[in-house]
């Protein structure tokens, strides 16, 4: 029974528990150790939580914790001295908000940065004097250690983790080669399939530290992303040109199934090295598609047979002979980035002047709870105005529901005790889903039960509702007015990012085949574009245009081929060259796919 509601509503159990304590912990410690002044320490922390369980938190951990540390005291204490002048803090505002928005982001995790202006606007709205400042400080020391502990008493296998997505993988190749074999060859399974792929290419990404690219289970993903998707995409020219036999397709489907027996532990790493053997020398003179499926297939085997002998402590080392390129380093993104045209710019000083504006106005006017006004600001504005409809949408969604729900029950019962009760259910569930309109749900409840324990519930329903409508409204002006960014606009700038980082591509490659230099830019460029394609799929499927979705798809193609090719072909014989170059023109073709 649970396990179908959880299956049902698809609840994130691990997020739920993992970040449910870190918030109820941190909520009842920094009450009772250091006031209720500081009891809304636990929102920011818990975000913190989240934000980081998307990150790679095992990789230098102890360097990633000092810096988490070092940034939230440097975000109270500014945010102190902003609260103690009126008009010197509108100035530190404005200046905090817009560094805090355009630095501390990252462009593949868009959610990045709340955790960190969600502390500035509590802590400075929240004001202190200097004497309960260092409790407050010491209230943020407590929360991060709490976030330390409950990161490593509930760590993720993450051996496990990946011999479970290969497996998943594998069914589905499994499934598209059945599919091929009975003539319906489906899109939707193949695009679902580097869909999957993105997603480890994202676990890649996060496991970079400094100069180096990735970490030792992290060379294992890259490995695996290259050759499991370009046989991804190879099924569909065999689907396509019909140029294997029935015999054959049985023949990829049962060593496929061999695979998953590996990954499932039903078979041991020499048996699957005899079939994988056995495959290749029975199929290897049938055609040159055979061979490279055959090649796919053992270098696929190499790479489980290194994940399982890899020890746990060795994972989460960094890999030292991949290093990364400068294309994300802080000096560059700054660079980029750093113009009135750029969304990250826009976003960022329309943030800046929004809360700054809001700050000020409840500072003059002093309400009782106008913070609830200033926190709809910050959660529901997005980078595009399409985005920010949605968003405010679900926000007036959920907090209606959260309305009902804790005004009847706290009317009804008027306990203590229940109203803890259903706080700390709250905050557990707040973390179990990722639909907005539930997270703002549980977060409004969880706000509404706090306030409730000293206020009168049916006072702080009225306040609740108008400050979410204050601030839905507000945050729809100041998408319309200030530094407006549509939906269309961010389409157009990614495309041409991604043409941007082709040619780096094809240029890196090019000089890897006549010089044997930059191949650790390759590999960099390639975890790049593949998470470019990601956030510019994600943005076609609310604009909706089948040029983009062409383009998409062909980049995919070209990069995967180019890719597997280059580093794994040539490097192993060295006399493809031709083959590689060729493919080049190909690409530059497929990046005209899209005009517009």
């Amino acid at each position: 029974m649970l396990k179908s509601l959880i299956k049902k509503y698809n609840v994130n159990v691990y997020s739920m528990l993992k970040n449910g304590t870190v918030a109820v912990i941190t909520m009842f410690g920094v009450w009772i150790l250091f006031g209720v002044k500081n009891i809304m320490i636990a929102f920011p922390i818990a975000l913190t939580s989240t934000v980081l369980g998307r990150q790679n938190f095992y990789v230098k951990t102890f360097y990633k914790v000092i810096w988490l540390i070092i940034l939230d005291m440097l975000i109270v204490v500014t945010s102190f001295i902003s609260s103690l002048n009126l008009y010197t803090g509108i100035i530190i505002n404005f200046i905090s908000i817009f560094l805090i928005m355009y630095s501390i982001i990252s462009q593949y995790d868009l959610t990045f940065y709340k955790p960190f202006i969600m502390l500035y606007i509590f802590t400075q709205y929240s004001t202190v004097s200097f004497s309960e400042l260092p409790e407050r400080l010491y209230s943020v020391l407590f929360g991060v250690a709490v976030i330390v502990l409950a990161s490593f008493i509930k760590k993720i296998n993450e051996k496990s983790v990946l011999g479970s997505s290969i497996v998943v993988y594998i069914n589905m190749l499994k499934e598209q080669v059945k599919n091929i074999r009975e003539n319906h060859y489906s899109d939707e399974l193949k695009n679902k399939c580097t869909g999957k792929m993105r997603d480890l290419t994202y676990k890649i990404y996060i496991s970079r530290h400094r100069k180096y690219l990735t970490t030792n289970i992290g060379i294992i993903q890259f490995n695996l992303l290259i050759n499991l998707e370009y046989l991804n995409l190879l099924l569909k020219d065999i689907a396509t040109e019909k140029n294997i036999k029935e015999k054959e397709l049985a023949d990829i489907e049962l060593l496929l199934d061999n695979f998953e027996k590996y990954t499932s532990g039903n078979i041991d790493v020499v048996d699957l090295k005899e079939k994988v053997e056995y495959f290749i020398n029975d199929n290897i003179n049938k055609s040159e598609i055979f061979e490279l499926i055959g090649n796919i297939f053992m270098e696929v085997y190499k790479n489980l047979k290194r994940l399982a002998e890899m020890n746990k402590r060795e994972i989460n080392k960094v890999y030292k002979q991949w290093q990364r390129s400068d294309l994300d380093t802080f000096k560059n993104v700054f660079k980029e980035y750093f113009n009135v045209n750029s969304i990250r710019f826009k976003f960022a000083i329309r943030m800046a002047i929004t809360l700054t504006i809001a700050l000020l106005v409840g500072e003059f006017l002093g309400f009782y709870k106008i913070i609830w006004a200033i926190i709809t600001i910050m959660s529901i504005m997005q980078p595009y105005y399409e985005d920010t409809i949605t968003k405010a949408r679900d926000r007036v969604k959920g907090n209606i529901l959260a309305i009902l729900v804790t005004g009847i029950l706290i009317n009804i019962v008027d306990n203590k005790l229940i109203t803890i009760l259903i706080l700390i259910g709250a905050l557990y569930l707040l973390y179990g889903f990722k639909e907005y309109y539930k997270i703002s749900l549980f977060a409004a409840v969880a706000s509404i039960c706090v306030s409730s324990l000293t206020e009168n519930i049916n006072v702080l329903i009225f306040l609740r509702i108008i400050y979410v409508i204050a601030g839905v409204i507000l945050v729809l002006i100041a998408n319309k007015i200030i530094f407006p960014y549509r939906l269309k606009d961010g389409v157009r700038q990614l495309v041409k990012k991604i043409r941007r980082y082709n040619e780096y591509l094809i240029e890196d490659s090019k000089d890897y085949l006549n010089n044997n230099k930059n191949i650790n830019n390759i590999r960099d460029v390639i975890i790049h574009l593949m998470l470019l394609m990601q956030k510019l799929n994600l943005r076609n499927m609310q604009y909706g245009d089948e040029g983009i979705n062409r383009f998409i798809e062909m980049n995919n193609y070209y990069l995967i081929k180019i890719s597997y090719e280059t580093l794994f072909c040539f490097d192993r014989n060295r006399k493809n060259k031709y083959n590689i170059i060729k493919a080049y023109g190909e690409f530059n073709k497929s990046n005209m796919i899209f005009n517009g």
